[in-house]
């Protein structure tokens, strides 16, 4: 490793600062940013594998926590719900972490914790990916003044079948996320826009 690599590198990271993602602040009038959710994420995946006391690997969950989403410093933050960008999300993040690969040669271990939590092999990724789709809910559930999906037009049920299959993967995740859904569903006339039938 020498100067002009780790200028290289923290390049990168100035670079996914700069990452807008759609998600708000609660009770803020902004939008998150890259590692404003990356922080959130890893700060709270250490909290609950903690206080949960469960079996798994710490230095691997804050790893892939702090990984995770970093190819969006050359592929951009992808919304879930906007068809155009996911049907050319897989192939911008893979050219980003090539790029990251080729840039960064002395730092392969990056790489390689990224390849592993697309991979979701081990209960580590799996509780940080379940971990990483319930974030942004639970923020805007924090969110009083705004309503965000209602915003959007994301209907409850288009919400719940984008979230609950990909939450699931990690047990102790989709456990809290059924207390978050309990309680969304009890302002869900607040949060979400009326649909046909209803």
């Amino acid at each position: 490793m020498s100067y002009p690599s780790l200028k290289r590198f923290t390049e990168l990271l100035h670079r996914f600062h700069g990452v807008e993602r759609v998600a708000r602040v609660p009770n803020l009038d902004r939008r998150t940013n890259g590692p404003e959710h990356t922080f959130q994420l890893a700060m709270t995946a250490w909290y609950i594998a903690s206080s949960m006391k469960l079996p798994l690997n710490a230095e691997k969950v804050l790893k892939y926590a702090l990984a995770h989403d970093l190819v969006e410093a050359h592929a951009g933050d992808t919304f879930l719900y906007d068809e155009d960008g996911r049907a050319t999300k897989d192939a911008r993040e893979q050219e980003a972490l090539a790029r990251i690969a080729e840039e960064h040669p002395e730092f392969p271990e990056l790489t390689e914790v990224i390849h592993d939590y697309e991979h979701r092999d081990d209960v580590e990724s799996r509780f940080v990916y379940a971990l990483d789709k319930m974030i942004d809910p639970l923020n805007a559930s924090m969110d009083p003044m705004r309503a965000w999906w209602k915003e959007l037009g994301i209907p409850y049920s288009l919400f719940r079948s984008s979230k609950d299959h990909k939450i699931a993967l990690s047990p102790e995740i989709d456990r809290l996320w059924s207390e978050l859904i309990a309680e969304l569903e009890t302002k869900k006339d607040f949060y979400f826009p009326t649909e046909k039938g209803e």
